[in-house]
């Protein structure tokens, strides 16, 4: 709205006024018919049924109402990016450091390696041995999947119970009321990233499923680069642990919480239901 002043706006409310009296028409229809005086004494013009578009955007009950499934785009094979003999001779063998990483009280399985620094994260409703145990395995065959092995763990003591679950590799439990300073440091630097991004939104309370995402988005990003003092000043950490290349900046298109009509298909689709949430 700054980019207008206060007559262009009431004609562009006007606009969007009438456009919902007449149901909704496609939207270069309804310029063309302002255009073209289809309705008598009308005041409003296109410029302002364009001028409402501008500041409004798309009509959200019309995107519900309205869309159809669009032609899906083929998916090219994706060409895994292999690890360079040097980094695999020099790190076969990688400490790993894990934790419980709390956002808003809720609870993230969190590891990072000591060599590679790779970081991931992983929401969990339970500290249960076995959904430690779950997830500490998955991560122990992403490292061996890529090459690497892991003959130690550090950890405190809630991890004690899944000591025989992670073998061959062996677990180190830390003192009572002592940390692992690599993943300590860890978590402080995902916590400030989180913190920013929330920081950034409008919102005053989050969902969790968005803390969520904001927390796997605050790791992957650091991910996506390569960590100082890591195994590669040139290759990202996603890169030698995925095989993934670098991010593309035309794929950087939506920002974390943004609002986003997406398309749901209904079957059968001549119901009432909405063909977007």
């Amino acid at each position: 709205m700054t980019q207008f002043n206060q007559r262009e706006i009431e004609g562009a409310d006007k606009a969007r006024a009438l456009y919902r009296k007449l149901g909704y028409p496609a939207q270069n229809h309804f310029e063309h018919m302002l255009l073209n005086n289809f309705i008598h004494n009308c005041p409003i013009t296109s410029e302002d049924a364009k001028r409402a578009l501008v500041i409004y955007g798309p009509s959200v009950p019309a995107l519900k109402g309205k869309t159809v499934r669009q032609k899906s785009h083929h998916v090219p094979t994706l060409q895994r990016v292999s690890i360079p003999s040097d980094i695999i001779e020099n790190n076969t063998n990688v400490t790993l450091c894990m934790d419980i990483l709390y956002v808003n009280s809720n609870p993230f399985f969190h590891t990072i390696s000591r060599k590679i620094q790779f970081c991931t994260v992983a929401p969990i409703t339970t500290r249960t041995k076995a959904s430690l145990a779950t997830e500490a395995k998955a991560i122990l065959n992403l490292y061996t999947t890529r090459g690497f092995t892991i003959p130690d763990i550090h950890a405190d003591g809630e991890f004690a119970c899944i000591l025989n679950k992670v073998l061959p590799s062996h677990l180190n439990i830390t003192d009572p009321d002592d940390h692992v300073p690599e993943v300590e440091h860890s978590i402080h630097t995902v916590k400030e990233r989180i913190r920013a991004i929330t920081h950034g939104l409008p919102f005053r309370r989050l969902p969790r499923i968005l803390v969520t995402g904001i927390t796997e988005h605050a790791v992957k990003v650091l991910n996506q680069f390569p960590a100082k003092n890591g195994a590669s000043d040139t290759m990202s950490l996603l890169t030698i642990m995925t095989g993934l290349p670098c991010p593309d900046y035309n794929k950087l298109a939506v920002e974390v919480g943004t609002y986003c009509q997406v398309f749901e298909d209904n079957d059968p689709t001549n119901t009432q239901k909405a063909r977007e949430t």
